[in-house]
């Protein structure tokens, strides 16, 4: 095998490491039925709700104490969406074809680091920052730098750090 070879392989073996960070993403909107926290969260909505909108919420929370099916008491306080998650894993998977594409060029690397870290940017920016936490962050610069020494950049700092808004 080639040494073009083996680092391609490799840049797609980087595509399966994706997965954990998206699956951490897509965990933090994940609803799971729990009576007594969703009593307490439709309260809560009860309380904070304005008097028209309060007799839905009363029904809701009704048939949550009746153990009737009942809708996700934190709908619409998600920040982000799967759809979102989903975009990231498009942006991550781009920026290993891209890697690729650059066949080793240094310079080319570099723009495929500045490009991916912009379109990272600009989608947590949507999801009002909420996307990319302090333990994501270190899980995505590490995805990122990793991937662009793998593509032959050598790495001596965080390559993420002068695009990052994150």
């Amino acid at each position: 095998m080639k040494k073009g070879e083996k680092i391609m392989n490799r840049l797609q073996q980087q595509k399966e490491n994706k997965s954990g960070l998206l699956e951490d993403m897509l965990s933090f909107i994940r609803y799971t039925p729990n009576r007594e926290a969703d009593l307490l969260a439709f309260m809560e909505k009860y309380q904070k709700a304005d008097c028209e909108e309060r007799p839905a919420v009363l029904e809701q929370l009704r048939s949550c104490m009746d153990g009737k099916e009942y809708p996700d008491p934190y709908a619409g306080s998600y920040h982000y969406a799967p759809e979102d998650v989903s975009l990231m894993g498009k942006i991550l998977d781009d920026y290993i074809d891209d890697l690729t594409l650059a066949q080793g060029d240094p310079a080319a690397v570099s723009e495929c680091v500045r490009d991916t870290v912009l379109k990272i940017n600009a989608l947590n920016e949507e999801c009002g920052r909420y996307l990319i936490d302090t333990w994501r962050r270190e899980r995505l610069c590490g995805f990122i730098n990793s991937a662009a020494e793998t593509a032959g950049l050598s790495q001596e700092k965080d390559l993420t750090l002068q695009h990052r808004m994150w």
